[in-house]
């Protein structure tokens, strides 16, 4: 990589600002919600501040995959209806909407694509952690981080377009290269830390942005490798199902030390695999919103 570019890249990391943002409002809502005193209410005045953020929330409450008693009309009959807990994986949605379904043209993949999978590793990442019955690791934060595990694409993509392209060139020469180490060598840092960096600077907590910053190599995690190994497999799974694989495609192997640390048989993967149809049909609303 010429130093020219290598300089253009880290003066594009240092304008954060000019990057995809995540929005305050989201922040302050998840800590009220984390706080067992909080008030309706209060979680209410806050999101409503965001016309945009409530609209989108009203709608999602609505869709066929949270299936309310009634119609929601408000953010508190959202919180009443459907709980705290439903409230915040729908902020989270909506949030990560206007930042993942977007077309990432550099890795050949459309808006749809790219949102279809994001939830999907969610979903699976979340339901596998409710399999696990892991005291300590709460299924929204292995939600959250599947959600968001691939936004150092939306980056690379969007704004490293000279240098991913020379990528693609590489790889499609030498497709047994690992993609990542491409990346690397050609833009100076891979798509899971971007997406480390920009969920740091998000605000994040440490063991979701150790989590994506090492989701292909897990067993590198330094704070929750569970937590890291869980959306590794979540991601493989759903990309050999063929959703969202983009021009990496099966590149990144899946990791022993993952399958091992969660205890998980091929027979346990094929029946989280056999389950990817009806799944996807279950998240339809969600995926064409």
């Amino acid at each position: 990589m010429s130093l020219s570019l290598k300089e253009e890249l880290q003066e594009k990391l240092k304008n954060i600002d000019r990057l995809p943002s995540f929005p305050e409002v989201v922040h302050k809502v998840l800590k009220m919600i984390r706080n067992p005193e909080v008030e309706f209410k209060e979680i209410s005045k806050e999101i409503i501040k965001d016309p945009g953020l409530t609209s989108d929330i009203i709608r999602l409450s609505n869709s066929a995959y949270y299936h309310p008693t009634k119609e929601i009309r408000s953010i508190e009959e959202a919180i009443k209806i459907l709980g705290l807990n439903t409230l915040k994986e729908i902020v989270l949605v909506a949030a990560a909407r206007g930042i993942l379904k977007q077309p990432v043209e550099g890795y050949k993949l459309e808006s749809k694509e790219m949102w279809e999978h994001s939830l999907m590793v969610a979903y699976l990442s979340m339901q596998i952690t409710e399999n696990l019955k892991l005291n300590n690791l709460p299924k929204d934060v292995a939600f959250t981080t599947g959600l968001m595990h691939d936004c150092g694409k939306i980056v690379l993509a969007s704004t490293f377009k000279k240098a991913l392209y020379m990528v693609q060139l590489e790889y499609q020469k030498n497709p047994e290269i690992s993609f990542i180490s491409l990346e690397k060598k050609f833009v100076g840092y891979s798509h899971p830390e971007i997406g480390a960096f920009l969920l740091k600077r998000w605000n994040f907590p440490d063991e979701l942005v150790d989590a994506v910053l090492h989701i292909y190599e897990p067993e590198k995690s330094k704070i929750n490798s569970t937590l890291t190994s869980i959306v590794h497999i979540s991601n493989w799974i759903v990309v050999s199902a063929g959703i969202g694989i983009d021009i990496m495609g099966m590149n990144e192997s899946l990791s022993d030390f993952a399958l091992k640390k969660l205890n998980l048989t091929n027979e346990k993967l094929s029946l989280y695999y056999e389950s990817i149809p009806e799944f996807l049909e279950q998240i339809k609303d969600l995926t064409e919103l």
